[in-house]
Parts: structure tokens; C-alpha cells; sequence
């Protein structure tokens, strides 16, 4: 489906701020853009309904498709202009001759789009004209179902009998359902059973509802298939007909809150299961949920969504139940059921490695396994080879589509999330994108809404959880705090997006698969190869790229011809992110992307940036993670007004060179590993808008303690600090080598916002308690060095959630006092060489769930009095601890008998590692 109404969003936005620019739109050009911003409102208006109807109608589709392109050609021709006007001012005037010269290139620039928009004008009264021709005026008046969904609805099984060959894998899960139907409170409790389409749901609870233990708990049970397309009427009429409470006529003559009424009073004085199967939307169950009382009697609703907000919002104190994907076995046992039922096949071993290949390819979605299953069943085993190289087009135009049925989710998308969800198409393939990364590449191409005083970043991550919630997206790993840290999406949501989005010119990917791509409107380009001479080349003409998006295995460079001509040759980009890729310094044409809204290099050797990039006027995020020690950056960064992501991971630090006048970048959040210097005179103070920042101190950057100490005081806005102090080395136990240069910070408790605290290197003593953040919620010490008890101050931080004490006492004991740690959940202590005792009082730490112990090489015990932990991990710990915790007899046993979960790493006098793990929950 095209996604025109958000290319006509954005399109809109940017003819908006060009209007504000009136120095550079003269003359008649700017009557023409206010002409053009003026029929791309209307247009907006009659496209959010032929959007959403384009599937059912060939003739909708061809109109937006013409819609598209023509707001493509005038996004382009603003860019254009906008790119050879500022080329030509920043060449300069320079005196009288090249000032003339200026005006009059200027006039060529500004009479070569006035006449581009006449054209496009034109073209925009013709698209007009056409809705006549075309025969869709009306398009946007009354609603309908398309032919395509009403296809999708009837595909799916509306009858509540389970088919046993595809119930796989799902024993546990209906063991937990049944209980939770049949066991538990008395209220009328709603479980929801959550995932991503094609996941099972249907088929899981169809098996748990026709249980004999559950039937013969409820006095009543109904079935009822919601789907998209459902009219609070039609479902009330379902129920009504499963337990004959009204005839249909006397339905039709009743309103619809008499109906429910009579429902209600039919199961009233009845323990009752009712079944809501794939309900998508609050408004479907806030039609129906008076239809079922309360009478506390075990009765039960069961909800099968892909959206868990809908879910918690059926019944918040109810905890969705969220299936998962299937494990390699348990794919393997569906794909066999389904490929050969009732014929005998000679499996070779060429044959069953194949047949695995293509399993694989599902990534345990039953869905694709059984459809998948069915296409092969047909065919003959020589006929596999074939479907297995074209295993994305049979999901696609096979007998049952799975894509529509996947595409569901999609296309019950608002239309804002649209382009984020097919934006996920540009990333490879099984890659776990960072959250963070993610929201900003969605910021710079304009796909988030400024929503009064939200920020973008805030915007985005309400985009993200959307989506997390509409089963769209996985989450893939979580910080220590809970966060989303990482997600990643399922290959045929990907392919999904891939599909719909090379369709709608949205973007275009190449992973190698295919011949070199030829001239194309798409507006993003995404490579996943290593040979980018196919893709970057003189050849290759795509001026009208707004993102290039390149992943490589990091033995791709490129030459200085495709250097020039990327970073030329692409002049409205918007996006370029660079994985992989041999570059060691960005070249002077960067200077030239005067679009350019992100810029990222990751896994590359860069050591430095160009001082042309001050010419980088609007962008927003400067991503690097390099394998170099320090990346400079010129002075000139301070004129990059825009930016608000400074960011840089992996071993390299940056390096501010000169003395620039940073204050100029207030829109600065996240400033990280940017080495202490001459650059915070009069500069770090003024970064009011900084949420997160990373300091390294060394030895030259000493000079300058007391300016950070007076400028950090200055920064409200701050979330996440953290200091590394390098100078004198030392030796560790291990081996390694570690600088610390002794810190002595002044007093954050006014730093109301900030929740995150790492100090990394010697602290010359440890700061008072009421001298903390108030709010801080997670600490990090590494290498400080102490030789006082921390936890005797740490302990009374009420806020602290996460404590992690890396190398960071020379003490020998350390004690948690009654009533110390009140809100602590999770406590590392990791490498504390010289700790022999760790007292734990009665009643310390009430809510620690996650204790990990590593390296503390002299500790003799476990302590008393830890009582509520969910998770504990023991690594490389000594041998008689190790014996006092074992299952056979260990005399400390006793004490960690009752966590659910237990891995201890075994070292023995060999230190050859074993692990014994523990899960009984």
C-alpha cells in the first residue's frame, strides 16, 4: 500500500519551512510554493481515504500513484533550489563582479524552479481533473470494506474446531491457559493471548477452548471471530444466536444497548467462557464488554490480539499471555506433519538438509511453516529446490496468501506509523537495531509528528511501543533498568515491509541477490553487500535519493571516484549511514550534503572529520563508532545549529579540536566520549538541553577538572552522566592495564533528572549520600579505588534501583545495613580482589531480585538474610565458597535453596569452567 498521505505530510512541512525562508524564496516563486503548499492540503484531506481504499479499486491505486510522483517532483525541485542557493552563498560575493555574477545565478536558480512548479502545476490541475475520469470523486464519502480484506476475513477459520496436525509445540502454553480459565480469582478476568499474526493464537486457544476440563467448568461458552470489519451489532447478533437468547428479528427492531442488556441478563446467574477471537481495536471491546457481568463467579473472556495495549486495556490486572515463536525441533515437527500426511517419502540426506534449509527460512512462525508445508505437499521432492530459491515468492503469489495475512497488521496501521514500520525494511536481515539509532533515523527523515512540548525522541519512542504493542515489532534485548534496548523484526515482517515499500517507491533494497538496479524513483537505498562498486557508480543515476543506507561485513572500501561521487553525487540526502565500510576520513565533499539530517559510520577505522562539515547546517545526529583510539573533530562543529546527537561507541573518543564556540549547538541532548579540553571554557556550561554525556579525563585534560566541575552543576536537563578519569596506569589481578586519575566530583543532589551515574577511574573518597542525585536510580563504580566500606554510604540512596561496584573496593568487608537499600533490585559486585566478608542485616535490601557475583576471589561465604531474589549468578568464584553452595550438602545451600533461577560457573583448581543452571519458574 502507498504510504502518499505521509509523503504529502512531509512535502508540506518542507514547503512550510521554505516559506518562513523568505530571503531565499523572491519574486513570484514564493506565490508559487504557497499555490503548491494550498493544493497538497486539499490533496491530503481526499488521500486519507484513498489511502486506505486503493487495495479494492485498480483505478484508486493508479491516481495515487500519479499523486505520489507529482509531490515527489516538487519535493525535489525545493531541495534543488534550496541546494544551489546555498552553494552559491556560501562561495561568498568576494566583490563587485562575483557578487553580479551571484544575483545572476541566482535569478537562473529561482527562474529554473519557477518554471519546474509551472510544470508540476500543471500536472497537479491534470491528477484534479483526472479523479473525473477515473470515476472516484467520490471516493470519500460513506465506508467500506475492500474486496481484498473481505477475501482475508473469509480465509480465516471462523468455527472454534482446533485442526490437531498444526498443534505443535504448544503444550506448555495450554497447560497455563487452562489454568488460568479454570484456577484463580473469581472476578470475571479477561486473558488475553498476544502475538504477532500468524503466531498461533487462533489455533492455541480453539485447542484450550474445546478442553474437556474447561467445558465442563462453564455452565456456557460462545465463539465469536471479531476480524477488522465488524459492526458492534453483528457480534452482539453472533452471541445472541450461540445461546438463542433473541430471535433475529426481535434483534433487529432493538438498539444495540438493548441487546447487550439482554445478554447480560441471560448470563447473569451463569458461569460463562466467551471467546473474543482476533479483536484488534479498544473501541470492539468497549462495544461488547457490557454484554458480559460481573458476578464473581469464575467466568472468563478470552481475547486473541496482536495488540497488547488492547489487551491491557481490556483487563489491566490481567497480564497478557504472549506466545513465542517455535523452537528449531518443534518447526521441524510441524513442517513433517504438514509436507507428508499420509504419503510415504524416501528422505536422503540431501533431502532432509533441504527440507531443513526451508524450515529455517520460517524462523518459527507456524503460519509460514504451515503454508510453506502445504505448497511442498503438493509437489515432488525433486520440485523442493526450486520452491526453496523462490520461497519469498510463493508467500507472496502462492495459493494462500500469507503476506495478506501478515499484511493485516500492517494495514491496520494509523497512517503515521506507516512509514515506520516499511522503514524497517532497510536494515539486514536477522539485524538487532538499537532503539535509540532507530528513533533517530526515523527523526531525520521527518516520520515523527512534533506533538505539542514532546520532544522528537519522546514522539518516537511512543511510535516504537506502538508498534511493540501491535505485535510488528520484537524486542530483542532489555538494559538493566527495563528498557527497550534493542529490537528486531520477523524476516517475513521484513519482507512485508520490503515489498510494500519497493511498491510505493518508499525504498528499494539490494542484498546481492540481484543485477546491479537500474534508474529508480525509490527514495531510499538500502545495501547489504560488500561489493559496492555494483551500487556506487558513475553509472549509477539516482539523484533523487533522500537515504543511503549501507551494511557491509567491513571489507568493503570504496575508491576516491565512488568517494566523490557519493558524497556529490547524492546532493538531497537526508540519511547516510555507513556500516562497515573501509573509510578512514570522511572526504571535504561531505560539505556539499547541505540536506543531510544523519550521519553515521560504524565499524570503520575514521579518524577524523572534514572541517567542511560545519557546512552541515541541519543535521541532527553525528553517529561514529570506529576502531581508532580518537576521532577528531574540527572546531567549526559549534556552527551546526541542528544537531542534537553527538554519539560515539566502540574504543574511539572524540576529540574537539581548537577552541569552538559550542553554545552555538543548543539543541545538543547527547554529547558522549568526548575527551576533557580546552573546548568547555565558556562551551559545556551553556549545553542546557544535554541529556546524556560522557566525559574522559586524562592527564592533559586534568587542566580542565575544575571547569567540567563548574559547568556539570549548570546542566538541569540531564539524564545520564558518565566520567572516565584516565591517567596513572596500574596493573589489575587479571593482567590488564587501567588508567585512573583520582576525581573528587562536587555535590549533583540538584540535578533533579538525572537517574543514570557512571564513574569510571580512582575516586579520592566517595561523595555523601545527600550530596547523590536525588532521583538516581542506577550507579556505576569502576576502578575507584575505595578503601571504605561504599555500601555504608550507597546504601541510603532511596531511589537506587541498580548498583554495579566493578573493581571498586580495596577493603576487605563490606556490610548492608537493616533497612539499608530500600528500593535496590539488581547488584553486581564484580572483581572486588581483596573482599573476604559480605554482612547482609535483616531486612537490607527488601526488594534485590538479581544478585551477580564475579571474580571476588577471597570472598568465604554467601550471606545471610538475602531472601527475595528472583536470579543469581556466581562466576569464577573460590573453591571453598563454590563448595559451601552446593546442592549435595554445602553448608550455605540452604540460603539460595529458594531462587527460581541459579547459574554458578565452576572454576576448580583447573579453572576449566562448568555451569550448573537452575530454573524452576
Amino acid at each position: 500500500m502507498v504510504v502518499v498521505e505521509s509523503v504529502i505530510k512531509l512535502l508540506l512541512q518542507k514547503l512550510a519551512d521554505s516559506l518562513i525562508q523568505e530571503a531565499i524564496f523572491l519574486g513570484g516563486v514564493r506565490d508559487q510554493v504557497e499555490w503548491l503548499n494550498t493544493e497538497f492540503t486539499r490533496m491530503r484531506c481526499f488521500l486519507k481515504d484513498a489511502d486506505a481504499k486503493q487495495e479494492g479499486d485498480e483505478r484508486v491505486k493508479n491516481w495515487v500513484r500519479e499523486v505520489t510522483d507529482v509531490a515527489y517532483d516538487a519535493e525535489d525541485a525545493i531541495d534543488t533550489f534550496v541546494f544551489k542557493v546555498a552553494t552559491l552563498r556560501r562561495s561568498g560575493f568576494g566583490g563587485r563582479i562575483r557578487r553580479y555574477a551571484f544575483i545572476f545565478n541566482e535569478l537562473i536558480a529561482r527562474h529554473e524552479v519557477g518554471s519546474e512548479i509551472e510544470r508540476i502545476k500543471n500536472k497537479i490541475r491534470a491528477i484534479s481533473e483526472s479523479r473525473s475520469t477515473y470515476g472516484i470523486e467520490n471516493i470519500g464519502q460513506g465506508a467500506g470494506t475492500t474486496s481484498t480484506s473481505l477475501c482475508l476475513q473469509d480465509w480465516r477459520f471462523t468455527s472454534p474446531l482446533a485442526q490437531e496436525t498444526d498443534f505443535v509445540g504448544f503444550d506448555k502454553d495450554l497447560k497455563a491457559l487452562v489454568v488460568r480459565l479454570t484456577k484463580g480469582e473469581l472476578r470475571r478476568c479477561v486473558v488475553s493471548v498476544v502475538g504477532m499474526g500468524g503466531l498461533g493464537k487462533t489455533t492455541l486457544t480453539k485447542k484450550v477452548y474445546n478442553t474437556e476440563s474447561v467445558k465442563k467448568h462453564f455452565d456456557s461458552y460462545s465463539w465469536i471471530s471479531v476480524s477488522q470489519g465488524y459492526t458492534a451489532r453483528d457480534l452482539l447478533q453472533v452471541i445472541v444466536r450461540c445461546w438463542a437468547v433473541l430471535s433475529d428479528r426481535m434483534v433487529e427492531t432493538m438498539t444495540i444497548a438493548e441487546v447487550r442488556n439482554k445478554i447480560s441478563e441471560y448470563l447473569k446467574d451463569k458461569k460463562y467462557l466467551v471467546v473474543l477471537d482476533d479483536i484488534w481495536t479498544k473501541e470492539a471491546w468497549d462495544a461488547l464488554k457490557d454484554a458480559f457481568p460481573e458476578m464473581n463467579n469464575g467466568s472468563r473472556v478470552v481475547l486473541t490480539t496482536r495488540n497488547r495495549d488492547v489487551a491491557l486495556y481490556a483487563d489491566a490486572r490481567s497480564q497478557p499471555y504472549e506466545l513465542r515463536f517455535l523452537k528449531e525441533e518443534e518447526s521441524w515437527e510441524l513442517f513433517c506433519k504438514k509436507t507428508s500426511p499420509g504419503r510415504e517419502i524416501c528422505c536422503t540426506q540431501d533431502l532432509e538438509r533441504l527440507q531443513r534449509e526451508i524450515v529455517a527460512k520460517c524462523h518459527g512462525l507456524p503460519l509460514a511453516i504451515v503454508v510453506i508445508g502445504g505448497i511442498l505437499s503438493r509437489k515432488e521432492p525433486w520440485e523442493w529446490e526450486n520452491v526453496r530459491k523462490s520461497i519469498s515468492w510463493q508467500f507472496v503469489k502462492g495459493e494462500v496468501n500469507i503476506f495478506g495475512i501478515l499484511s493485516l497488521s500492517y494495514k491496520d496501521l494509523p497512517c503515521y506509523l506507516k512509514p515506520c514500520f516499511l522503514y524497517l525494511g532497510n536494515f539486514p536481515e536477522d539485524y538487532e537495531f538499537h532503539t535509540k539509532e532507530l528513533i533517530q533515523l526515523w527523526a531525520a527523515e521527518g516520520l515523527l509528528e512534533e506533538r505539542g512540548e514532546e520532544t522528537l525522541e519522546e514522539v518516537g519512542e511512543d511510535y516504537l511501543m506502538q508498534l511493540i504493542q501491535r505485535s510488528t515489532i520484537q524486542v530483542a534485548r532489555r538494559n538493566s533498568s527495563g528498557g527497550i534496548k534493542s529490537c528486531r523484526i520477523h524476516d517475513l515482517l521484513r519482507d512485508l515491509s520490503i515489498s510494500e515499500g519497493k511498491e510505493s517507491k518508499f525504498l528499494q533494497v539490494h542484498s546481492g541477490n540481484a543485477n546491479a538496479p537500474s534508474s529508480s524513483r525509490a527514495r531510499r537505498l538500502a545495501i547489504h553487500h560488500n561489493d559496492l562498486s555494483k551500487y556506487i557508480s558513475l553509472s549509477c543515476s539516482t539523484p533523487n535519493l533522500r537515504s543511503v543506507l549501507i551494511y557491509t561485513q567491513g571489507e568493503a572500501g570504496l575508491q576516491r571516484e565512488q568517494e566523490k561521487f557519493l558524497f556529490r553525487g547524492f546532493k538531497l540526502l537526508r540519511v547516510l549511514y555507513l556500516h562497515g565500510v573501509e573509510i578512514v576520513k570522511l572526504p571535504r565533499e561531505i560539505g556539499e550534503l547541505i540536506h543531510l539530517r544523519y550521519l553515521g559510520c560504524t565499524d570503520t577505522r575514521l579518524k577524523s572529520l572534514p572541517s567542511s562539515i560545519d557546512n552541515l547546517t541541519n543535521l541532527q545526529t553525528l553517529f561514529i563508532a570506529s576502531t581508532c583510539c580518537s576521532i577528531k573533530v574540527p572546531s567549526t562543529i559549534g556552527k551546526m545549529q541542528q544537531l542534537r546527537h553527538l554519539q560515539v561507541k566502540g574504543v574511539g573518543r572524540v576529540v574537539i579540536e581548537g577552541h569552538p564556540r559550542l553554545e552555538g549547538i543548543s539543541n545538543l541532548q547527547t554529547l558522549s566520549k568526548v575527551k576533557a579540553g580546552k573546548w568547555m571554557e565558556g562551551c559545556l556550561g551553556k549545553l542546557i538541553n544535554l541529556r546524556k554525556l560522557g566525559i574522559e579525563v586524562d592527564a592533559e585534560g586534568g587542566a580542565y577538572v575544575e571547569v567540567f566541575y563548574e559547568s556539570i552543576v549548570r546542566l538541569d536537563c540531564l539524564h545520564s552522566l558518565r566520567v572516565m578519569a584516565l591517567g596513572e596506569q596500574l596493573e589489575t589481578p587479571l593482567g590488564e592495564r587501567f588508567e585512573t586519575l583520582g576525581l573528587l566530583l562536587p555535590p549533583l543532589s540538584h540535578l533533579f533528572k538525572l537517574s543514570k551515574l557512571s564513574l569510571v577511574g580512582k575516586l579520592e573518597k566517595l561523595p555523601d549520600s545527600t550530596e547523590f542525585p536525588t532521583n538516581l536510580t542506577k550507579l556505576t563504580l569502576a576502578e575507584s579505588c575505595l578503601k571504605k566500606d561504599p555500601l555504608e554510604t550507597l546504601e541510603k540512596l532511596k531511589n537506587l534501583r541498580i548498583l554495579r561496584l566493578y573493581s571498586s573496593f580495596r577493603g576487605v568487608e563490606m556490610v548492608c545495613a537493616a533497612r539499608g537499600f530500600p528500593r535496590l533490585e539488581y547488584l553486581y559486585l564484580e572483581h572486588l580482589y581483596d573482599l573476604e566478608e559480605w554482612r547482609v542485616e535483616e531486612g537490607a535490601m527488601p526488594c534485590l531480585l538479581h544478585l551477580r557475583i564475579n571474580h571476588c576471589r577471597q570472598l568465604k561465604k554467601f550471606p545471610e538474610h538475602v531472601t527475595t531474589l528472583k536470579k543469581l549468578e556466581l562466576w569464577e568464584m573460590p573453591e571453598e565458597f563454590e563448595e559451601r553452595l552446593r546442592e549435595d550438602g554445602g553448608e550455605d545451600w540452604h540460603k539460595i535453596r529458594y531462587i527460581p533461577s541459579i547459574h554458578i560457573s565452576y572454576s576448580g583448581d583447573n579453572l576449566s569452567s562448568r555451569t550448573s543452571s537452575r530454573c524452576d519458574s
